[in-house]
This record gives C-alpha cells, sequence and structure tokens, in this order.
C-alpha cells in the first residue's frame, strides 16, 4: 500500500469512496446543503481527506481553487485521473497526512472540508491544529465526523471531544443525525 498514512489510520480503498453507489448512502446535494451557501466564487478550498474526489469535484466548479489533501497516493491518482478527465484546472491535489499540511501558508485558506476525515485519523490534535492554522482569521469549515453506538473504535470522536472540537470554534450551524456528527464552524480571530 501507498500512503502517508499512520499504520494506525483507517485506510479506507479509493475504490469504495469513488463507487456510484455512494450516492445513494451519502448523497452528495444533502451534504453540500449544510455548507455551500458560505462558499463564494474567490475563495481557496481545502478538500482535508478527499480520496479520489468525490466532493472535490464539485468543489472546483464552485470555487477559485481546491486544494485536494489525502495521505493515500492510489485515491490522489484516481483524483488526478478525473480532474484530467474534466478539464478542472483549479485543483491542487497533494499526497500527505491532514496532520501535516506544510505546504499550505497560515492563514490562506478561506473555507476547510473536512467529510468524515478525523474518525479515520489517529491525530484529531495534530489535524485540528493545520486546519486552524491555515484557515484565515473568521474563515470557515465544515466538520464532520461518524457516530457509533455499538462498536467502539479508537478513532472515534466521541460526544465530549466533539464538544471540544467545536469549542474551539465559534458554531454557524450543526446538526446531527443517526450515523454522522457535522458542524460549520468559523475560525475565532
Amino acid at each position: 500500500m501507498h500512503t502517508l498514512m499512520s499504520k494506525n489510520d483507517r485506510y479506507i480503498n479509493p475504490l469504495v469512496l469513488d463507487n456510484p453507489l455512494r450516492s445513494l448512502v451519502s448523497p452528495p446535494n444533502r451534504i453540500l446543503s449544510r455548507f455551500v451557501k458560505y462558499l463564494k466564487e474567490d475563495y481557496t478550498v481545502v478538500d482535508l481527506g478527499c480520496g479520489p474526489g468525490f466532493f472535490t469535484t464539485i468543489l472546483a466548479r464552485i470555487v477559485k481553487t481546491v486544494y485536494a489533501v489525502d495521505p493515500d497516493e492510489r485515491a490522489i491518482r484516481r483524483l488526478k485521473e478525473k480532474v484530467q478527465k474534466l478539464s478542472l484546472n483549479n485543483v491542487i491535489p497533494y499526497v500527505a497526512p491532514a496532520q501535516k499540511l506544510e505546504f499550505i501558508k497560515d492563514k490562506s485558506i478561506d473555507f476547510v472540508f473536512s467529510n468524515l476525515m478525523l474518525c479515520c485519523t489517529s491525530d484529531h490534535n495534530g489535524a485540528l491544529k493545520e486546519i486552524k492554522r491555515i484557515l484565515k482569521d473568521n474563515g470557515l469549515a465544515y466538520i464532520s465526523v461518524t457516530r457509533s453506538f455499538l462498536i467502539k473504535d479508537k478513532m472515534d470522536v466521541s460526544g465530549d471531544e466533539w464538544k471540544k472540537i467545536l469549542g474551539q470554534f465559534k458554531i454557524i450551524r450543526e446538526g446531527k443525525n443517526l450515523m454522522e456528527r457535522w458542524a460549520v464552524v468559523q475560525q475565532i480571530s
């Protein structure tokens, strides 16, 4: 496996993430409806944990620039193929874990999209530290995590940890359902 993920992180095969059936389980429009009104045409966005680009290509049609970041080289390779096929020239793919974004300048990002990424990394604090570092003052982020009821996993974000995460930001909008918790948050300047 060609990856920059730590051995403790969760790996999801890019074929699973780029499967048309995923749209039935996780309709992109439902997720986008939570935050798309906050995006502006001139924004620079980071799709953190982009996988093979399920949301990246949608975001690229809305904003100026999208950094697509994932620790799995195979996912980024599939993303590059997709971006080329769709002639999208505003996507900048990077193979990197969420806690190592040194290629992005401090306070340079308008919006971070982190959909179900935290529950795939063992270093929640490192990823959040980087999100806060790269966001502009008053920059926004969409963060979501899975909710586990029966099976507890060491990468789960507990209810208490979720409250601590949200406490680091100004909450613009939040919600939850049976499968996930999510929030649109703003960097506190």
